[in-house]
């Protein structure tokens, strides 16, 4: 076991959760610090699924020319505020490189790496019980309007072939077999039956708090104002008074880049702003998370109803929500599942901390040892979390991590 250290975690997502856990389990005194409440900042909205190989970086090769679509229709799934542009610019430069064939697969590789492992760790932090209670193995399904593939669909199938992620392609009628409420509109679609979803993605940050609470784990309810490194240890001075620690994990979302601009650090993070709605009493439609490829929204059933998540808007963390997004994904709702009803709905707005090449970044401050980043996980907190957390547990140990975290380093 790894010498015994005071260890301060600051964000109460699911990364940070799972950090506090892992580094726990090992035997340091880990406080979680967390300005609201724990599992219900941008992991209380997400998407719900996890994915063993689907998830591909969100640049690809052609990803320029489906942006420029995108942004200029007004119903589409990205929107940038003019206003944002000048932070975003650079982002947006390093996220085009990405798309070049090399830079894409390499990406895609550290993707899976990191996330194909996330249910059997999963299953290892909550045990068996919490794991079944929360976690639904059903697989996944992307679909897709237009018939042909296309060189890309035919090259993304040999990258995941390459990985041995598991995945079927289907015809019109083994979609409609596997999910009967899906619009006829769908002629093809991609099972992956490694992958799944979550039935609440706070359950399950409460649910690996309690494990964490359980080994001794604290959460102190502030806002972290500013990190001092010392001689002896850090020094957080919070909105509640200083807390003194000699290790701190950064896991703060996209807050994360102001705390890394205070300690000489700049981070590629966009504030990339998702959507959700929920329709209660919905949930039923389909069996397992249903993602519309060409649109990018993804249906998920919950235990709190049937959730679309989809947007990609790029604005400021604090900028006011554009009320159009509800309509929008309604709209989507009703083109995927046309018998739906949508009597009531409930919707949301949170912000994703995302990387240009899709990768998180974690590991040590290039200055200061004893401050590590687990964060810029965007789309894919849930899949990416536990794994990071091992990674974290690693580093704070002086260990090799188990797998190789030079492809997530700060850039």
């Amino acid at each position: 076991m790894a010498e015994s250290r005071t260890v301060a975690v600051i964000g109460g997502g699911v990364v940070g959760v799972s950090c506090a856990l892992m580094l726990a389990r090992e035997g340091h005194s880990v406080t979680v610090v967390e300005e609201g409440r724990v599992g219900h900042g941008c992991s209380w909205g997400n998407g719900a699924q996890y994915n063993a190989g689907s998830a591909l970086p969100m640049a690809h090769p052609g990803v320029m020319w489906r942006a420029l679509r995108w942004f200029a229709d007004a119903n589409g799934p990205v929107r940038l505020a003019p206003r944002e542009l000048p932070r975003t610019l650079p982002w947006l430069v390093r996220f085009l490189r990405t798309g070049r064939p090399r830079a894409w697969e390499a990406a895609y590789a550290a993707l899976h790496d990191l996330n194909h492992p996330c249910a059997a760790l999963y299953r290892d932090m909550l045990g068996d019980t919490d794991w079944k209670r929360l976690f639904r193995p059903n697989g996944a399904l992307h679909v897709w309007r237009d018939v042909s593939l296309s060189a890309l669909d035919e090259r993304v199938d040999s990258l995941r072939t390459k990985h041995g992620v598991t995945f079927e392609r289907l015809s019109a009628e083994q979609l409609r077999e596997l999910e009967p409420a899906l619009s006829h509109d769908y002629k093809r679609g991609i099972y992956f039956p490694n992958s799944g979803h979550v039935t609440s993605p706070p359950a399950l940050v409460e649910g690996l708090m309690e494990r964490a609470a359980a080994l001794g784990v604290s959460i102190r309810t502030a806002r972290v104002e500013a990190i001092e490194p010392g001689t002896e240890g850090i020094t957080l001075q919070t909105s509640t008074g200083s807390h003194r620690c000699d290790t701190v994990v950064i896991a703060a979302g996209i807050a994360s880049r102001d705390l890394a601009r205070s300690l000489g650090v700049s981070l590629s993070l966009a504030s990339e702003r998702g959507y959700h709605i929920t329709m209660p009493g919905t949930s039923g439609a389909i069996s397992r998370p249903v993602t519309d490829a060409a649109s990018a929204f993804v249906a998920t059933p919950l235990n709190e109803g049937l959730r679309i998540v989809g947007i990609a808007e790029f604005d400021a963390p604090d900028a006011p929500r554009d009320a159009k997004q509800n309509k929008k994904l309604q709209g989507y709702a009703r083109a995927m599942l046309p018998d739906i009803s949508i009597s009531q709905v409930t919707d949301w707005m949170g912000v994703r901390p995302s990387t240009p090449d899709s990768l998180p970044i974690i590991g040590h401050h290039p200055r200061h040892a004893a401050i590590l980043f687990a964060t810029g996980h965007g789309h894919m907190g849930i899949s990416g979390a536990p794994m990071t957390a091992a990674i974290i547990s690693d580093l704070v140990a002086g260990r090799a991590p188990r797998i190789s975290n030079a492809p997530y380093r700060l850039r």
